[in-house]
């Protein structure tokens, strides 16, 4: 259900039916889904594991043999976050290299507002950039000065 809420989502479809199987998510729209997703979640399991390793070396008390797994441990996770950043930008440039045309899906600024767009459906964040058409200075200033009565 989750699944198919984001999918429904992605698509813009309002009635909650999954848009996967629509006709409004061609495969482009799905392969670049499927990357902004593959890049989110990478991301925010890289940083809770840094996050739960950085946890436990600060808990073993600076001990030797705990130090070293931790460190390790924080280490790779940072070269995974590189491996990530570095394959966003990388892998359009040898498609383009090999005479293929990956930009409908894998070009960085797209994957980066689709990683945002996303972030704002999943985390239920309200995107500063969007601006609701029913809001109106009005509003404001018709409120009371004075909340005694309540």
């Amino acid at each position: 259900m989750f699944i198919e809420t984001v999918f429904a989502m992605q698509a813009g479809d309002t009635n909650g039916t999954s848009a996967l199987f629509s006709s409004k998510m061609d495969i482009w729209d799905f392969l670049l889904f499927a990357i902004s997703m593959i890049v989110l979640f990478a991301w925010i399991f890289s940083i809770l594991y840094i996050l739960w390793w950085w946890v436990l070396l600060i808990l073993s008390w600076w001990k030797d043999d705990k130090i070293k797994p931790a460190i390790n441990s924080i280490r790779y996770a940072l070269i995974w976050l590189w491996v990530i950043v570095l394959s966003i930008f990388v892998f359009p440039k040898i498609a383009w290299l090999l005479w293929l045309d990956v930009t409908k899906y894998s070009s960085p600024d797209k994957i980066f507002k689709e990683i945002k767009i996303l972030w704002d459906k999943i985390f239920w964040t309200k995107s500063t950039t969007t601006i609701d058409s029913n809001w109106d200075i009005k509003n404001v200033n018709s409120l009371p000065n004075d909340f005694s009565d309540l």
